[in-house]
């Protein structure tokens, strides 16, 4: 599960990635909205499917799903 304790920090690491690959806002509010909805409330590898398949969609490249899932894997809560 996501770790909410540090939600804040996520949130500020998933912009910064979207800033960084020039990702349109609105993409990037919904893309940021659905990881940490999935990922807080399913399972860190449903976040994880759903990035890959908004990559596969074309909204984004794999460098930003790669560092996106990265993010993930740092901000897991393990129990």
């Amino acid at each position: 599960m996501l770790n909410l304790y540090k939600i804040t920090p996520f949130k500020y690491d998933m912009k910064e990635i979207m800033s960084h690959y020039n990702i349109d806002e609105s993409v990037a509010s919904t893309v940021i909205a659905s990881v940490v909805a999935k990922g807080s409330r399913i399972s860190i590898s449903s976040a994880r499917s759903y990035v890959h398949g908004q990559q596969k969609a074309g909204l984004y490249s794999k460098e930003v799903s790669d560092e996106i899932c990265d993010l993930l894997g740092r901000y897991t809560k393990y129990r």
